[in-house]
């Protein structure tokens, strides 16, 4: 059965006769909600399915509506069954996971490992490159896949085969306690469209038939249709790309882990650095502030020079709402809600210089840069018995 289908296509006779009974109906969930909470607990299944039905519908009060009836739930099956009508909800926008709650787990969002997919994430590393792990229960073992994707190069590597449920585990705890790189738990039509966008852009056909084969055992029913960030069923992206406050502290977000060595790509660097490096140790003498204005200036139009080519703006925002998943999946809400204000600027054309994050991690990217050529130039004039008037210069100023 494919996810997204209407609810009230496939609610039972049993069911309707049972709201009948009532003087209810299946058409009217949130009416039924609100008759049945008084005797809430007394028939799951009944309430369950119901619930499921509310996760279907178009009315801004239904989210509220499950909200309120989350803590009076004690069945496990009910409880499972809101979480996954409230995330339904939220990527369609009809309900916003209230600040500092806990972000519900992906099993109770997608349902359990027998009738779904299951799918982790690895944090993006500096190089633009991350893992990725798929599993689903096939007979008494797990098939499994494993790649290894970049954000320009596509798949790089990928495994896939049989083992068991505790050897996946341990696989992962293995991976995270030698090479440091935690896998985290994310919805699996995201990853599956991460793996298929890769293969795609690796265009290797002989790499493409074995992923095809391994994703028919993992992944039978693929999602038809854009699948939306994850980050959407924790983070309202509206009320994110409207808030300037966000944007603003979007930059601190270059102090988590997840983001803290991201550099630019060097060719994305290297044209303008020269600019750069000319307005940092001009020959004309200048006032230190006026030197420090020109260097501002080329800075700016480096950073905007950097992610003026087609397809690099949207790279970067795709970036940061996978990271900004990440964070919000270990409870930094609010910075997670600061990346997705990030990605909408940067997707909307904001200049790079408003949107804190990427202009610094553009400023970084250009310091480093021309520390290492600065490094490499100095180590070919010291081989040099000839130095030049922009050397001695260059020279002078960094002694002082």
């Amino acid at each position: 059965m494919t996810r997204g289908a209407d609810p009230s296509a496939r609610t039972s006779e049993k069911i309707r006769a049972m709201l009948a009974e009532r003087g209810l109906s299946a058409d009217d969930p949130l009416h039924a909600l609100d008759a049945l909470a008084a005797s809430w607990g007394a028939n799951p299944a009944l309430e369950g399915a119901v619930v499921a039905l509310a996760g279907g519908s178009d009315s801004p009060a239904a989210g509220e509506t499950l909200s309120r009836l989350t803590a009076a739930t004690r069945d496990k099956s009910v409880k499972r069954e809101i979480k996954r009508a409230l995330y339904k909800l939220a990527q369609r926008g009809l309900w916003r996971t209230p600040d500092g709650a806990p972000p519900p787990a992906v099993r109770d969002l997608l349902g359990p490992a027998d009738d779904e997919p299951e799918a982790w994430l690895s944090a993006i590393d500096p190089t633009g490159a991350r893992l990725l792990w798929m599993a689903r229960r096939s007979g008494a073992g797990m098939a499994s896949l494993s790649a290894l994707i970049d954000e320009r190069r596509g798949l790089v590597e990928f495994y896939a085969g049989e083992t068991t449920r505790k050897s996946l585990r341990q696989a992962q705890r293995d991976l995270s306690d030698k090479s440091g790189v935690a896998l985290i738990a994310a919805p699996w039509p995201h990853v599956d469209a991460l793996l298929v966008h890769a293969v795609a852009v690796a265009a290797d056909d002989a790499r493409s038939a074995e992923v095809a084969r391994a994703r028919r055992e993992i992944v039978p029913h693929p999602e038809e249709g854009p699948v939306p960030p994850p980050v959407d069923a924790l983070v309202d992206r509206a009320a994110a790309a409207s808030d300037a406050a966000a944007l603003d502290a979007s930059a601190s977000a270059l102090l988590q882990r997840e983001l803290g060595g991201w550099l630019l790509p060097r060719d994305w660097v290297e044209p303008s650095l020269q600019g750069v490096e000319d307005a940092q140790s001009s020959l004309v003498i200048v006032s230190p502030q006026q030197q420090e204005e020109r260097l501002r200036d080329a800075l700016l139009r480096a950073a905007e020079d950097a992610f003026a080519p087609e397809g690099r703006r949207a790279l970067f925002a795709a970036r940061l709402d996978e990271s900004a998943y990440l964070l919000a999946r270990r409870g930094e809400t609010s910075l997670a809600r600061a990346l997705v204000a990030a990605a909408e600027a940067a997707r909307g054309g904001r200049p790079i210089a408003e949107i804190p994050v990427l202009a610094q991690l553009a400023a970084r990217s250009f310091a480093i840069a021309l520390e290492l050529r600065a490094r490499k130039s100095r180590e070919e004039s010291s081989s040099s018995l000839v130095v030049t008037p922009q050397q001695a210069l260059a020279e002078q100023q960094r002694r002082t």
